[in-house]
């Protein structure tokens, strides 16, 4: 369907819709990185030479015009009827129902209602090009609303035909998919690639074995509570009466006696099978999660604030970033969105996932050298690897579960199936993938036909979690050869990443979608979701947790104006990698030289976690003043303690209101504020009941089989 113009803004589009792939493939961690940048581009420069300007040939009345056309098509199948060789590409049922709502308009109600819930094209021709706006969807529920009756056996069935824009249509409930692509082109409407109809979706196998375990899950939950409940209101009723007894002896033989029991009576647990259900209790894992406790010494308190701000900081890139496909006034986001340098406070939240590295790092090396130091040097790495893999994989199974199954049946809209299904046919492929960690890099080279394209994460850090022993132990066996190994792969790290951007031509930042060469395949990712480009943020972490563990605790005095200096020197260096690369990070058309890119890419994801490195190492010094106050604040805690899984479930909650959306959406800075205020709460509503139902119960279940091993 051709909707632009003129060529000016054909060409202008073509940018956006290049933009809008690239950017949405990074922040959902490639999940669009099959769609071909290249192609795309192709494919809409073939189109320049069939615009023309449609305006000057846009009818008064849209309807009537669409009602001509489809007659036009009723007069090709009543022509083919009986005849050998049919000219027509419709189904006969298809075709008589076509026939009957063409002959019932504009008389009956419900053919003026299934006419009036077209998509118009009107509209798109005479506010393209001051818009950009390439989707008509139409009338979603009032096409759906037209049911079947005694005299007539057919309803509305609404479609979404997909080509250069997208338009939405209603036919008769008889026609399938390919009916309705060949009515609209045998019509004259236009030429799709693709039509997709809004169809009930049958509750599959996968689907019904989904809902018996979450059902189990479920039960056990109230079980649990239950059996909590009951087990501690019997307990306290029992010190209760024994207590009464206690304070009613006179005598001091009895009084001892009587005080032993009850003591027994405090110190009684239930039997295991009773300790395995009170793993599922959502009272005492909810006391858990909402405790502001923080855990006694030790504890680095100051990297809850840190870890909650940055994944508040990714959730706020993915509001954004997601519904770019979808939005209904493309031109205000270039002419005036991508112009503005505040935009980068959005899209610099790749560098919150440097964050998280940093994190993972830190903390796996400060606790194993802080158990290294108090055993001699021991280590069980049987159980190292054994708490990782239980800490991480019932939750991640249950969420993969829900995306491959479930999914499909959590929403509705105009073009909502299309992506589950399509999420459903990766995950049944590659599931083993996923639970194995290695789904970044497997297919080859990654980034194509992934499931779940967010847990890229979780695979690269499974594998930097793998080889950390390696510098644990040299850091624990000597601090040179330690810092030697950290140092050396860092710098390593960095090179690859110089290397594989200087030949693939990588851009300076994963928004611009201009590449320097072609050398890269479309939808190929070498670096984004690698670990080699990711192990350098890791190895900070690391060696910060090295010097952490070895000053245990030791408050160190710096020079104020030293101090100071440091302060700013690390906010300004994060400040820099952020927002220095404006505007040409995301402005269309625009980019420097290579080398500039190549020094970006290869060096910003070190210097950026180093800042924050120095936050972390600055409070637990004694040296972060107001920042230390603010990062160590006690209501971080319970959100901490939620962070993977409001990483696991948050695009699943952004995805389920976006793809549900009847209507595209109008991007303006209150409404993503809206939306990304909603999605924040939600996702970490959706997190808590996920760690009440499978997070907390494991770390429950693994302290009880842990215990009876020794």
């Amino acid at each position: 369907m051709i909707l632009c113009c003129s060529e000016m803004v054909v060409r202008r589009t073509l940018y956006i819709a290049v933009f809008v792939v690239v950017s949405c493939a990074n922040f959902a961690g490639s999940q669009k990185f099959d769609s071909d940048v290249r192609e795309l581009k192709a494919k809409i420069e073939s189109g320049l030479s069939q615009i023309g300007n449609l305006k000057d040939q846009a009818p008064d009345d849209e309807d009537e015009e669409l009602v001509q056309r489809l007659r036009k098509l009723v007069s090709v199948i009543s022509s083919d009827v009986g005849a050998a060789n049919s000219s027509s590409n419709v189904s006969a049922a298809c075709a008589q129902d076509i026939t009957r709502l063409v002959n019932d308009w504009p008389d009956a109600s419900y053919a003026r209602q299934m006419v009036a819930s077209f998509g118009s094209r009107l509209n798109l021709i005479r506010r393209f090009e001051y818009t950009y706006n390439p989707h008509s969807w139409g009338l979603f529920e009032v096409c759906r609303e037209v049911r079947p009756t005694a005299d007539r056996s057919f309803g509305g069935q609404y479609c979404l035909a997909s080509g250069l824009g997208r338009f939405g249509v209603c036919f008769p409930d008889s026609c399938n998919s390919a009916d309705v692509k060949n009515a609209i082109v045998e019509a004259g409407v236009g030429a799709p690639d693709e039509v997709r109809c809004a169809e009930d979706q049958p509750f599959r196998t996968g689907d019904i074995i989904a809902i018996v375990i979450f059902s189990i899950l479920a039960g056990l939950m109230v079980l649990g509570t239950a059996y909590d409940v009951i087990w501690h209101w019997n307990l306290k009723r029992k010190i209760k009466r024994s207590e009464e007894i206690a304070n009613m002896d006179t005598m001091k033989e009895e009084l001892v006696k009587n005080k032993s029991k009850l003591d027994k009576i405090k110190k009684k647990r239930p039997g295991i099978l009773g300790r395995i259900l009170i793993t599922f209790s959502v009272v005492s894992n909810g006391r858990k999660i909402l405790s502001t406790n923080s855990g006694g010494s030790g504890t680095i308190s100051s990297i809850n604030g840190i870890r909650v701000i940055s994944m508040m900081w990714i959730i706020l890139g993915h509001v954004y970033s997601f519904p770019l496909e979808l939005v209904d006034n493309a031109r205000y986001l270039v002419d005036y969105v991508f112009e503005r340098w505040s935009t980068l406070t959005v899209f610099g939240s790749i560098f919150a996932v440097d964050v998280f590295f940093l994190l993972s790092g830190f903390l796996v090396t400060y606790l194993a050298l802080r158990h290294m130091r108090k055993t001699k040097g021991k280590m069980n790495w049987f159980l190292f690897y054994f708490h990782r893999w239980w800490r991480l994989t019932p939750a991640l199974g249950l969420m993969l579960l829900l995306w491959s199954t479930l999914m499909l049946h959590l929403g509705d809209g105009p073009d909502y199936t299309r992506r589950p299904l399509y999420a459903q046919e990766q995950c049944r492929k590659y599931w083993w993938a996923v639970l194995l960690y290695f789904h970044n890099m497997y297919p080859w080279v990654g980034g194509v036909d992934i499931c779940m394209g967010w847990l890229w994460y979780l695979f690269v850090d499974m594998q930097l979690y793998v080889i950390s022993p390696f510098f644990i132990i040299l850091l624990h066996k000597s601090a040179k050869l330690g810092t030697l190994a950290v140092a050396s792969f860092t710098v390593a790290s960095m090179a690859t990443v110089a290397g594989l951007a200087t030949y693939y031509g990588y851009p300076i930042g994963n928004t611009n979608p201009i590449f320097y060469n072609d050398n890269v395949a479309a939808g190929d990712d070498h670096i984004y979701t690698k670990p080699w480009s990711r192990l350098q943020a890791y190895l900070v972490g690391v060696y910060l947790g090295y010097v952490l563990c070895r000053l245990d605790g030791q408050k160190i005095k710096i020079n104020k104006i030293f101090n100071l200096f440091l302060w700013c020197a690390a906010a300004a260096t994060a400040l820099a990698i952020v927002y220095g690369v404006w505007p040409t990070v995301i402005t269309i058309g625009e980019r420097p030289e290579q080398w500039v890119a190549v020094l970006y890419r290869s060096t910003t994801s070190f210097a950026f976690v180093t800042s924050v490195a120095w936050v972390i190492f600055a409070c637990e010094t004694g040296n972060g003043g107001p920042v230390h106050t603010f990062l160590s604040w006690s209501a971080w805690i319970p959100l901490s303690r939620l962070t993977y899984c409001t990483y696991l479930i948050h695009p699943i909650v952004i995805y389920i209101y976006y793809w549900s959306r009847k209507t595209p959406i109008h991007y303006t800075e209150m409404n993503m504020v809206y939306y990304f205020v909603a999605s924040l709460v939600l996702s970490y509503a959706c997190a808590f009941v996920v760690s009440l139902a499978i997070e907390a119960p494991m770390i429950g279940l693994e302290k009880i089989l842990l215990r009876r091993r020794r």
